[in-house]
C-alpha cells in the first residue's frame, strides 16, 4: 500500500476515535446532570487546547519529520481515551479531554501536511478530497456505531476509540510500497509518488480567498460547535435515545461527506466566493430550525444542511491556504488552528448563553453569530477590492 493511501486509513480511524471520545464524553456528562456552561467547557477545552497547539506542532512536523509527530501524538490521545473510561466526574473529563487535544494537534497537521508536500491545484484538490472523505466517513461511521456501544455499556467507546489509535501508530509504521523510478528533473513527494506540475491558476490570487475561506470556516466551527455542544442536553430533555443521536450527528457527517465529492466534481467555486455566503445562510436557516424543533426529522432535516456546509467550508479553507502557502506544516496547522479556535469559542459561548438565559436560548445565538460572520466577511471583501480598484 502506498504511503497516502495509507494516511487516508489512518484518517478514517483517528476520526472515529475522535467521534468516540467526544460523543461518549458530553453525552455521559450529560446523564450525570452537567449545566450547560459545563457542556460547553467539555465541547470547548479539548478542540481550544488542540488549536493552540496545532499552530506549534505543524511547523514542528516541518522540521522533525511528519511520522515521528504523528506518532508522538496518537501515543498520548490513545492514553487519554482509556484514561476518561475510567472516571464519571465531570472536572477530571475536562482535564483529561484537554490533554487528548494536544495528542491530536501531533496528528493532524503532519497528517495534513504530508499529504499536501509538493502538490497544487488539481492534483492537491483530488488528494485533499480523498484525505476528507476518509475523516468524515471515520465520523460517520463512529458516531454511528458509538450510540449503540455507549448504551451497552459507557466505557466501550472509549476503549473501542483507543484500539483505533493503536492500530494507526501500527500503520504508520509499516514501510510504504516504494514508489517508481523518475525521470532526471521530475519533482517527488516523500512516498515515492512522482508529482507532475499543474501550471494553470485555480485560484484568482490576491482577492481575498484564503482570508474569506478562513473566516467561514471559523465562523461555520463556531456555530455548529456550539450547537453540537449543548445539542446534549436538549437531547436528554426531549427523550432522544443515545442511539438515535449519535444518528443525528452522523447524518450530519455523511452530508459533509457528500458535499466534498460533489466539490470535487464542481470546481467553479475555487474561482468564487458568492457560494461560500449562501452557504453559511443556508446553515444559518438550519441552526434555526434545531432552535424550534421538537420531532427526530426535523433534527435530521437541520443536521444534514449544517453538515453539509461544514464540509464546504473546510474543504474551501484548507485547498486555499495549501494553496498558497508553500511550508505545508506551517499552513496545516494555521488551518487546524482556526477550525480548533471556532469549535472552542462556540461551544464556550452557547454554554454561557444557555446557562444564563433558556434551552434553547443558544441555538438562536449561534445562528446570529453566524449571520453576523457572513456581513463581516462581505464587507471586509469589499473594502479589499474597492482599494485594490483604487489603487
Amino acid at each position: 500500500m502506498s504511503q497516502h493511501h495509507i494516511l487516508y486509513v489512518c484518517a478514517l480511524l483517528m476520526d472515529m476515535a475522535v467521534a468516540g471520545v467526544t460523543f461518549a464524553i458530553s453525552r455521559r456528562a450529560a446523564e450525570l446532570g452537567a449545566t450547560s456552561a459545563q457542556l460547553g467547557l467539555l465541547g470547548a477545552v479539548w478542540i481550544g487546547v488542540y488549536a493552540a497547539f496545532a499552530l506549534m506542532t505543524g511547523r514542528v512536523s516541518d522540521r522533525v519529520g511528519r511520522r515521528r509527530m504523528a506518532v508522538s501524538g496518537c501515543v498520548v490521545a490513545a492514553a487519554m481515551s482509556v484514561a476518561c473510561a475510567l472516571t464519571t466526574n465531570v472536572a477530571w473529563l475536562l482535564v483529561l479531554s484537554a490533554v487528548f487535544g494536544v495528542g491530536l494537534s501531533g496528528f493532524w497537521p503532519a497528517i495534513i501536511a504530508w499529504l499536501g508536500e509538493g502538490l497544487s491545484g488539481a492534483k492537491l484538490a483530488e488528494r485533499l478530497t480523498k484525505f476528507s472523505v476518509a475523516w468524515n466517513l471515520g465520523l460517520l461511521l463512529g458516531f454511528a456505531y458509538t450510540g449503540a456501544l455507549f448504551q451497552h455499556g459507557t466505557r466501550l467507546p472509549f476503549y473501542i476509540s483507543a484500539a483505533a489509535i493503536v492500530l494507526i501508530v501500527a500503520l504508520l509504521l509499516v514501510p510504504a510500497r516504494a514508489g517508481r523510478a523518475r525521470p532526471p528533473g521530475e519533482p517527488q513527494l516523500s512516498d515515492g509518488t512522482a508529482v507532475r506540475p499543474y501550471l494553470e491558476p485555480h485560484v484568482p490570487k490576491g482577492r481575498g480567498f484564503r482570508k474569506t475561506a478562513w473566516m467561514a470556516n471559523f465562523a461555520i466551527n463556531f456555530a455548529t460547535g456550539g450547537v453540537g455542544a449543548l445539542f446534549p442536553q436538549l437531547a436528554t430533555m426531549l427523550g432522544i435515545s443515545p442511539e438515535v443521536h449519535s444518528g443525528l450527528n452522523a447524518l450530519g457527517r455523511g452530508a459533509a461527506l457528500a458535499a466534498f465529492v460533489a466539490l470535487q466534481l464542481l470546481a467553479f467555486w475555487r474561482t468564487r466566493l458568492w457560494p461560500l455566503w449562501v452557504a453559511q445562510a443556508a446553515c444559518v436557516a438550519g441552526i434555526l430550525w434545531i432552535g424550534v424543533a421538537n420531532v427526530t426529522w426535523m433534527f435530521a432535516l437541520a443536521f444534514i444542511i449544517c453538515g453539509a456546509v461544514s464540509g464546504y467550508t473546510y474543504q474551501a479553507s484548507i485547498f486555499f491556504t495549501l494553496e498558497e502557502i508553500s511550508e505545508k506544516g506551517k499552513g496545516s496547522g494555521f488551518h487546524e488552528a482556526i477550525v480548533g479556535s471556532g469549535m472552542f469559542f462556540g461551544p464556550l459561548c452557547a454554554g454561557w448563553v444557555g446557562d444564563g438565559h433558556s434551552l434553547r436560548a443558544p441555538y438562536f445565538f449561534c445562528a446570529w453569530a453566524l449571520v453576523l460572520a457572513v456581513a463581516l466577511q462581505m464587507m471586509l471583501v469589499t473594502i479589499r477590492r474597492r482599494t485594490h480598484q483604487a489603487a
